[in-house]
C-alpha cells in the first residue's frame, strides 16, 4: 500500500468540516470549516514514510465572530506539521515538534492580550498539554477534524473486511466493494451503545493508487459532524 502513500505527494486536498448544533428542538446552528491541504511525500525511512502538510487556505464561515477569529488563528498553529507515517497510513511521530511548540508561544502571547477570561485559559492550557506530549498530540492530529481522513490507518490491503477501535471506544469495520474502476471502503461501526457517540459512518474512494475522496459523519448529544475530503489537483 505504500504506493497510495508516495502517490499522496504534491495533491491538494480540500478538507471541510460542517457541524450542526443542536440548541433546543425549534433551533440549530451550522459552522464550516474549510482547510485547503498541500501534501509532500519527502522520504521512506525504513518501514515508515516521511510527510510534510501544509495548510495553505483556511475558510472559516464564523470568521466575523471573536471566538471564530480566535479558533482560526489557533488554527494556523497546525498549518505546517511534518510527521512520519506507517505502512497503514497511521501517524507515528511528528518531527517538528520543537517547531510547533515555540511556534504555539508566540501564537498564545498574540491571543492573551485580546482575549481573557478562565476558557480561554482553559484552551490554552489545553494546546500546551497536547505539545507537551506527543501520543496525545498524534492522535489528535490523526482525528476525522484534523488529518484523519488522510493518515487514518486504512491505507492497506483492501483484499478483505477489517476491525479496528476508534480512540472514542467503538469499533469500525471497513468493508471493500470494488465499483467499475474505484475501490470504494464503506466503514460502518458497531458498539456505540458504550460511548457517547450515537451514530457513525464513512466511505474511502480511491481509484487505483489515487485516494480522491473520504467522508465520516459522526453524531453524539445535540451535535452532528460531517467531515469530508476531495482530491482538487
Amino acid at each position: 500500500m505504500s504506493n497510495i502513500l508516495q502517490n499522496l505527494h504534491q495533491k491538494i486536498y480540500r478538507l471541510e468540516t460542517i457541524v450542526t448544533e443542536q440548541k433546543n428542538e425549534f433551533y440549530s446552528t451550522e459552522k464550516k470549516y474549510v482547510r485547503q491541504v498541500e501534501i509532500y511525500y519527502l522520504e521512506k525511512m525504513k518501514e515508515e514514510h516521511q510527510f510534510q502538510i501544509l495548510v495553505v487556505d483556511f475558510d472559516f464561515s464564523d470568521d466575523d465572530e471573536a471566538m471564530g477569529q480566535f479558533f482560526k488563528k489557533v488554527s494556523y498553529l497546525f498549518d505546517e506539521i511534518e510527521c512520519r507515517v506507517d505502512e497503514e497510513g497511521n501517524i507515528t511521530a511528528v518531527d517538528n515538534l520543537f517547531f510547533l511548540q515555540m511556534r504555539w508561544v508566540k501564537i498564545q502571547t498574540e491571543l492573551s492580550q485580546t482575549h481573557k477570561g478562565e476558557a480561554v485559559d482553559s484552551y490554552f492550557s489545553r494546546v500546551s498539554r497536547l505539545l507537551e506530549n506527543e501520543n496525545e498530540l498524534i492522535e489528535f492530529l490523526g482525528s476525522y477534524h484534523m488529518f484523519g481522513l488522510l493518515f487514518n490507518g486504512l491505507l492497506q490491503s483492501f483484499d478483505t473486511k477489517r476491525k479496528r477501535i476508534s480512540p472514542q471506544g467503538y469499533t469500525e469495520i471497513m468493508t471493500p466493494v470494488m465499483d467499475g474502476e474505484k475501490m470504494m471502503l464503506t466503514i460502518s461501526s458497531e458498539n456505540l451503545e458504550q460511548t457517547e457517540i450515537s451514530y457513525f459512518r464513512g466511505l474511502f474512494v480511491f481509484k487505483g493508487d489515487l485516494y480522491e475522496e473520504g467522508f465520516t459523519e459522526v453524531k453524539k448529544d445535540n451535535t452532528h459532524l460531517k467531515h469530508s475530503l476531495v482530491w482538487i489537483g
